[in-house]
């Protein structure tokens, strides 16, 4: 294998414990619909499946592809989760940052990539303090498809490469998420790792049925597959 050069990892249940903010959005974001207990349940269950998917794609499904109430939907998603978190209620897991300037002290660099809009992705990274110490961002919505596409692995190199003026490939990079989505978009990338892990949303098994190289607790532990 070459030598890893980038990695890009999930945040929410991969780098920070969402800890069931989504699920609270998600809540949130649906009560103008007056929806009946079982209903929510339903539609909750839905939300956990796709985790790791762009949100808004999610809403339109919830919505059964109506644009202004999926639009709507998610707009009260993206104010109740951005409130959340600017609470402090998002915390990354313990030793992230550490694990963040370690890869950077190796050359390798850092960057995130998360199934939110950028206007959630700003507020964590600021929230989390992660400005220096991460290379690149990429958001859902700055993308054309979100996962289990490869979009925006894709972009995050295409910011790399010209950051660093490098022409990274897919075998120089590695993933890692908690989501079988995640695990997807790294395998339809090519991507050299692609690590699973179990801190989030999904199981072991799921995160290898869907195209994980490795599975883990934690995000941390890819150091020791990339050195």
């Amino acid at each position: 294998m070459a030598k890893i050069k980038l990695v890009v990892l999930d945040v929410a249940g991969t780098t920070a414990e969402d800890d069931g903010l989504v699920i609270k959005a998600f809540t949130n974001a649906m009560e103008p619909f007056g929806l009946t207990n079982d209903e929510l349940v339903v539609m909750t269950e839905y939300v956990k499946a796709t985790m790791g998917q762009r949100k808004i794609d999610v809403f339109l499904h919830l919505c059964n592809g109506d644009a202004d109430l999926a639009d709507a939907a998610h707009e009260r998603f993206v104010t109740s989760y951005t409130d959340l978190v600017a609470m402090g209620e998002l915390h990354e897991f313990a030793g992230v940052s550490d694990f963040f300037r370690e890869l950077k002290s190796n050359g390798i660099g850092v960057g995130i990539s998360t199934g939110f809009p950028r206007s959630i992705l700003d507020v964590i990274i600021k929230v989390l303090n992660w400005q220096e110490i991460i290379d690149v961002s990429v958001a859902a919505s700055e993308v054309a498809q979100g996962r289990p596409a490869p979009d925006m692995i894709f972009r995050a190199m295409e910011i790399y490469n010209a950051q660093k003026g490098l022409d990274l490939h897919p075998s120089d990079v590695a993933v890692a998420g908690d989501t079988q989505s995640d695990m997807a978009a790294g395998a339809s990338a090519g991507a050299a790792v692609i690590l699973g892990v179990t801190s989030g949303t999904h199981s072991e098994d799921e995160l290898w049925d869907a195209g994980a190289t490795d599975v883990a607790t934690s995000v941390k532990q890819m150091l020791a597959l990339i050195n």
